[in-house]
């Protein structure tokens, strides 16, 4: 027999209701749990999926129209039969009916708000950290690999400019035509003086021979050389310098910037 909800409502309000629905509950506690519609409903679901078994109620209906028991069922059960349908499993609490389970709603729902709670506060200082950790980050440049700075090596090379020398060999020889004198030196100073840069021990050099050839060409151009003088032959070598040369060798600091979070998380020095 089905009840609907607010049959079983009225139910709970009578006199034996709750027993006849099969539930365990007093008259007054049947009155209660009348009152709550919350509770009433809470009831009603456990009662409808228990499936226990509806007493017609003595007020409303006549005992006499009760369904008599088959024979064979009697038979079953002999004269001194037991009939469990009324030993059926009631709520463990009143007046809210536990779930199906056996767990009961309200403790649910607690242990789920705490475990929402918990995460709440694990999350919110998570930020927290992060947040300080972002705020007070430390940024630093770090050395990988040292700067390695340049070397240099020692090397001769030609400035462009040349020195000059004269030995003790005079171009000139006794009784030499006079103006082939004149013109042997010439050719001497204009082969290792003229038409070059030269230093300044070789321009002196250079100076006073042309000045001693001069002086030749004003006694004129005829005669034979009678004695030589103290000039010789010039020769002229290049000068040289010495001079500090880079090996290319400088190589810089290698670097990236390092993060230090806390104190100690990240790259710290």
């Amino acid at each position: 027999m089905s009840l609907s909800f607010e049959e079983f409502r009225e139910r709970l309000s009578t006199p034996g209701g709750a027993a006849s629905l099969g539930l365990t509950l007093t008259d007054a506690e049947g009155l209660q749990v009348r009152a709550d519609e919350s509770a009433s409903r809470s009831w009603y679901d456990y009662w409808t999926s228990s499936a226990l078994p509806v007493v017609p109620d003595a007020t409303t209906h006549d005992m006499a129209a009760a369904p008599a028991v088959s024979e064979p069922s009697a038979a079953a059960h002999g004269a001194g039969g037991h009939d469990l349908s009324a030993l059926q499993a009631t709520p463990a609490a009143f007046p809210a009916p536990a779930p199906a389970d056996g767990t009961p709603a309200r403790k649910s729902r607690t242990g789920l708000w705490v475990l929402l709670s918990v995460l709440g506060a694990l999350v919110l200082i998570a930020v927290v950290v992060l947040v300080i950790a972002l705020t007070t980050a430390r940024h630093w440049t770090k050395v990988d690999v040292p700067e390695q700075p340049e070397t240099f090596h020692s090397e001769e090379y030609e400035t462009g400019r040349f020195d000059v020398t004269m030995d003790d060999v005079n171009p000139c020889f006794i009784d030499q035509a006079w103006s082939d004198c004149i013109d042997a030196m010439a050719a001497q100073y204009d082969a290792v003086c003229a038409d070059v840069e030269l230093t300044e021990p070789a321009t002196s050099v250079c100076t006073e021979y042309l000045a001693a050839i001069d002086d030749m060409r004003s006694q004129g151009t005829d005669g034979v050389v009678a004695s030589l003088g103290s000039f010789g032959k010039l020769s002229r070598t290049a000068e040289l310098a010495t001079r500090q040369v880079s090996n290319e060798d400088y190589r810089p600091a290698e670097t990236h910037e390092a993060v230090c979070y806390l104190g100690f998380l990240g790259e710290c020095r």
